[in-house]
């Protein structure tokens, strides 16, 4: 059953929660700027680990570039927004990686990302999805990176996936923060 189209009212409350969680998570600072230089030793296990953090973000690319053209009108500058977000991340992991002296996964033609959505409520649920599998993945990195200036881009990066997660599960009409807890 397709889920009714998001109201002004849905779009404006998620953009507001965005909004507030954007202006919380900017209180841990570092979020512009140049990447910053690994403090410790360089590890492969560093290098694959940011790698399989890009390859998420990759994919979800992959996904909003396949279902830009079914955005409404209210959800489009939403999509684009957190489009952008994504080009950000993938940039600061790629800096990361290189910085490790590691060579980041470039972008592939195509990603698995199941029956590609026909339309704007399909597309809303497949990138809530991704955004929410992002929010999984950085944390699950977060776990196996020992430098604290790596692991501040990491938790960033994670920070900005929930707070996608949130927005678009609320023009969804979903609860927005379904778990008190984020887990791997």
């Amino acid at each position: 059953m397709p889920l009714p189209q998001p109201t002004r009212r849905d779009v404006l409350r998620a953009g507001s929660a965005l909004t507030g969680a954007a202006a919380l998570g900017a209180c841990g600072g570092g979020g512009s700027g140049p990447a910053p230089t690994a403090r410790a030793a360089p590890t492969a296990g560093a290098v694959h680990v940011l790698d399989a953090a890009l390859v998420v973000e990759h994919t979800t690319l992959y996904a909003y570039a396949r279902g830009m053209g079914l955005f409404g009108s209210q959800t489009a500058p939403l999509a684009t927004a957190f489009r952008q977000h994504h080009l950000d991340h993938r940039d600061r992991l790629r800096s990361l990686i290189t910085g490790l002296g590691g060579t980041p996964t470039p972008a592939r033609d195509s990603y698995d990302i199941g029956s590609p959505p026909s339309d704007e409520n399909g597309v809303l649920t497949l990138v809530a999805t991704l955004e929410e599998e992002a929010t999984r993945a950085h944390y699950a990195a977060l776990r196996q990176i020992a430098d604290p200036a790596i692991l501040q881009q990491l938790a960033s990066i994670m920070a900005d996936e929930a707070q996608h997660s949130a927005a678009l599960r609320a023009v969804l009409q979903q609860d927005p923060a379904p778990a008190a807890l984020v887990t791997a």
